[in-house]
């Protein structure tokens, strides 16, 4: 093993060294790409670092390390050497500096094309190198031997970047950083396909699984989690993620002092090494076996905590006495105790510690493609290589062999959804068909008995496959022409021969494998995965798009205006949930808590119509909506400054539900008609009903907690001596309640009872009787009104119900009736990046019992035909120009409500300049009379 310090390796001035956080090296093994606290990425040329090794194994060069105490290499003796580089080549071959901050990050992608960075500038630069000659700058002493130039730039992190990883056959990109994000990109577009903020805490760790069907991060807050991931069946780069596992036990203790958690996954897939785990009371590095996601294995060693660990990219033959073989795999280990320690597969201990060899912290390690070689970067601003002499780590194993190993975990089939399960094994073992395995492992015709693949899954050993057959090249001629389909030749008009092509799966198969074929059918057909359907629902469900709330998206803005802009609700979880396997803190529970309760009551409590309902206004909170207006003023006196990520996220609730509605009062003011009988006057009454609901009912039959208590208690009081006049009971829980009082003799009639729910019952105010059964509503009222014999009511979805008292009987006029063609019609700014619907200003009845409704986007009021089945404009702002300063009144009282408020509204945009004028002059009076008429032409169609 030779180490190798070279004082121009690494970040640095003239007058102290600067702290290098990656290092990264592509599949070619030709270029290694450094970054660091400077802001600059370093490309530098592994055979000029290569040219040292091989003048450090010269005799003269070796006895003269002997006798200084097996220090590392270093190049002060070595300078004049002539088989070196010239001292100009002795350099980075390209400086760039496009971040704006630290560079945290950079890797390559598996065919060195391109190379990701992150920086704490929240931005990934994706850069290419440039062969286009160049001319030579201005004050430039020397220039780049070689350019790379920016492709892209990814931006939808909130913060610090800390590790970025390509999927293995680079086709993803995922970045993880400090604001919880794990951001799935396409790497063949660069657009982003999903975003997760499911850690509670920074995420400073990535890796993918060699076989391409996994991949772990790694948070603060002490946990890894296991994502699986797919291909979608006949769409193109569309995958789908879910929820694997979540490993806990290693990391329970892991301390927060820790920078970067670098993961790493072995070349065969078997294990993954994660850093900053504790045993005990002693920093470890866990292993985490593939399948099951134990973590049984610790290696202990290092003195501080551990921030980075690499798996070598090869596997190695060690000798063994008995026949069988055995493979090792090879890890690196690095962190703050300024050590570096390699481990074996084969070994409990170390191979080898190299202590006091860097002054600061180990941040970065990356492996040549050989495997015997790696370089790692240290906070002194130092990058040092490290070579292992041949086969002094064992007998490289061919890449083909780990491919095999792979191929057991379904490396070789891109798109499958099946379990890595014994079943599946023992399915691909027993399709032998000899044709087939002819075309995909190019093995002799004639069949071979089955043979028994093994793999032990200690952390100390690997054993191969037993390899019975050695692949062979079969002539054409051997194979059996009578076996195969025949191809279709045809005639064109020309006279030439067209032959038409032959698939594979087109021929004839074998009788003994046609039950195999089937049963593997039948199992991929039970997963409903693979059936997807070719329309896509709304991310909100489907009734957003029958009734719905419009969301509307602009490019103009960053994504993250919004607080939930993420894929949580997309991503799947492991078979108990992931309450059943997560041990989450007492705060972490609240906050997850207060979460889903925000969540639930925006749903129930759109804040678009704080303003019309019945309900208090506090249950109308949206945080997100507030934090956009928040922002907006804040940008328009702080120069443009964006402080989306500083503000609340809104997680604590300050009201409970059941509270606000434990008693709900209702006082109604009427007339008792006179009784000509008995020669009474009528008298001025008031009528109190107090409801006094129950605990809520738990759903679940197990739940044995009713009690003679738990029932609605409604009570109806009179003026009248304080006399009860009736007590009910109902299983339910109501919400609001609404008196019904007759407009000609100003008699209370009837009171309304809403539940939760939305269970609407209707009873007599004088006996407590039921007026009608109970109707159904199945949403959220938060909106009633009665008028003229009409009653209306309108739910969290946006849906009008409107029944008619007609000779003590109800009928229905208005059924299911979106107020989603009003909002949805106002054309919003464009600068705005995400707007739940416009709110709602106003909604009054019409005499007919149908709306009128008028918002705070647009001045205009619409309303909805009964005859039409359609909403109408049944005023147009445009006309106030010449109409609101002048008092126009209707017969309907109502109307007049909503026709003030549209005008005053339209006055105070007009005074704050927010909506232009007309500046009517001697030249436009026949515009000004015609505005006039037509307005009035609309008035007196309602």
């Amino acid at each position: 093993m030779q180490i190798l310090k070279i004082p121009w390796l690494g970040h640095s001035t003239e007058n102290k060294k600067i702290e290098c956080y990656s290092v990264t090296i592509n599949s070619q093994g030709t270029r290694l790409a450094s970054g660091g606290l400077d802001g600059y990425i370093r490309i530098w040329d592994t055979n000029t670092i290569n040219s040292f090794f091989k003048m450090s194994e010269k005799p003269y060069n070796k006895s003269k390390k002997s006798t200084t105490n097996n220090n590392p290499t270093t190049t002060s003796d070595l300078d004049n050497a002539s088989d070196l580089p010239d001292k100009s080549l002795r350099r980075p071959m390209c400086s760039m500096s496009r971040h704006n901050g630290v560079v945290t990050s950079l890797k390559f992608s598996p065919d060195g094309r391109w190379l990701a960075s992150g920086s704490d500038d929240k931005i990934v630069l994706i850069w290419e190198k440039d062969d286009t000659q160049r001319p030579n700058s201005f004050g430039v002493e020397q220039e780049d031997l070689e350019h790379w130039t920016v492709r892209k730039r990814l931006v939808a992190h909130d913060n610090d970047i800390q590790d970025i990883c390509w999927s293995p056959d680079g086709n993803l990109l995922v970045t993880v950083g400090l604001d919880r994000s794990i951001i799935i990109w396409n790497a063949l577009t660069f657009e982003r396909i999903k975003r997760y903020d499911i850690h509670q805490s920074m995420v400073k760790g990535i890796v993918f699984d060699p076989a391409n069907k996994f991949f772990a991060t790694a948070s603060d807050d002490r946990t890894v989690r296991i994502f699986r991931y797919y291909k979608k069946l006949n769409e193109y780069n569309n995958y789908e993620f879910q929820m694997e596992h979540i490993v806990m036990d290693p990391f329970k203790k892991s301390p927060l002092t820790s920078y970067f958690r670098r993961m790493s996954w072995s070349p065969d897939g078997q294990h993954i090494a994660v850093p900053n785990a504790t045993n005990g009371p002693v920093p470890s590095v866990a292993i985490v076996n593939r399948g099951n996601w134990g973590s049984d294995v610790s290696l202990i060693g290092h003195e501080a905590p551990v921030e980075v660990c690499s798996f070598s990219p090869r596997l190695f033959q060690i000798e063994s006495k008995k026949d069988d073989d055995k493979f090792q795999t090879i890890l690196a280990t690095g962190g703050q105790d300024n050590t570096l320690a390699i481990w074996s597969t084969s070994k409990s201990k170390p191979i080898v510690v190299l202590s006091e060899i860097v002054q600061g912290a180990i941040t970065d390690i990356c492996w040549m493609p050989n495997g015997e070689t790696l370089y790692f970067s240290s906070l002194d601003g130092s990058i040092t290589c490290i070579k292992f002499e041949n086969k002094e780590l064992g007998e490289v194993v061919s890449e083909e062999l780990i491919d095999q190993q792979l191929n057991r975990y379904g490396a070789d089939r891109e798109s499958t959804i099946l379990p890595e399960s014994v079943e599946q094994l023992r399915l691909e073992e027993n399709s032998k068909d000899a044709r087939a395995l002819a075309i995909r492992k190019m093995m002799s015709m004639e069949p071979k008995k089955p043979t028994t693949a093994t793999a032990s899954t200690t952390t100390t050993k690997i054993q191969a496959p037993v390899n019975t057959a050695t692949p062979t090249l079969i002539p054409s001629k051997t194979i059996d022409a009578s076996r195969l389909r025949k191809q279709t030749i045809t005639i064109t008009k020309s006279g030439k021969k067209k032959v038409a092509p032959l698939l594979v799966s087109s021929s004839k198969p074998t009788t003994n494998i046609a039950p195999i074929q089937a049963t593997k059918k039948r199992k991929l057909q039970s997963i409903s995965k693979i059936s997807q359907p070719t329309y896509i629902l709304p991310r909100n469900g489907l009734s957003t798009s029958v009734c719905g709330i419009k969301k509307r998206e602009s490019t103009t803005q960053s994504s993250t205006t919004l607080e939930e802009d993420n894929d949580n609700d997309d991503i799947g979880t492991t078979t108990n949930g992931i309450q059943d396997d997560v041990q989450l803190s007492e705060q972490a529970l609240k906050r997850q808590k207060n979460r889903q309760k925000r969540k639930y009551f925006e749903s129930k409590y759109p804040s678009s119509f704080k303003f019309v309902s019945n309900l208090p206004e506090n249950l109308f909170v949206n945080n997100a909506l507030q934090n956009l207006e928040i922002n907006k003023i804040y940008k328009a006196y702080a120069d443009n400054k964006d402080i989306t990520t500083e503000l609340s996220t809104g997680s604590s609730i300050d009201f409970d539900e059941d509270l606000i509605f434990s008693v709900v009062f209702a006082k109604s003011n009427y007339k008792q008609p006179k009784n000509s009988v008995l020669g009474e006057e009528s008298k001025d009454l008031v009528s109190t009903i107090e409801v006094r609901n129950g605990k809520p009912w738990h759903e679940d039959p197990k739940e044995n907690d009713r009690d003679f208590d738990d029932p609605t208690k409604v009570i109806v009081y009179t003026n009248e001596g304080e006399k009860r006049k009736f007590t009910l009971f109902f299983p339910f829980r109501i919400q609001q309640v609404l008196p019904i009082i007759d407009e000609s003799t100003q008699d209370l009639k009837y009171y309304v009872l809403c539940s939760f729910n939305g269970s609407l019952q209707i009873i007599s105010a004088k006996t407590g009787k039921f007026f009608c059964p109970t109707i159904e509503i199945f949403e959220n009222v938060i909106f009633m009104k009665y008028y003229n014999s009409n009653l209306l009511i309108m739910t969290s979805l946006g849906l009008f119900y409107g029944w008619k008292f007609l000779n003590n009987q109800l009928k229905i006029y208005m059924n299911k009736v979106s107020i989603a063609a009003v909002l949805n019609l106002i054309e919003l700014e464009s600068k705005v990046t995400k707007v739940l619907t416009p709110n709602v200003k106003s909604i009054e009845i019409s005499s007919d019992g149908t709306p009128y409704v008028l918002t705070d986007v647009s001045n205009d009021i619409y309303g909805y035909s009964l005859d039409l089945k359609c909403w109408i404009k049944v005023t147009d702002s445009w006309y106030y120009n010449v109409t609101a300063d002048e008092t126009t009144k209707t017969n309907s009282q109502n109307f007049n409500k909503i026709l003030h408020r549209s005008k005053l509204g339209f006055e105070n945009e007009k005074l704050t300049k927010k909506i232009n004028t007309y500046d009517f002059g001697n030249s436009n009076n026949l515009l000004r009379k015609v505005m006039i008429e037509r307005n009035k032409e609309m008035i007196e169609m309602i």
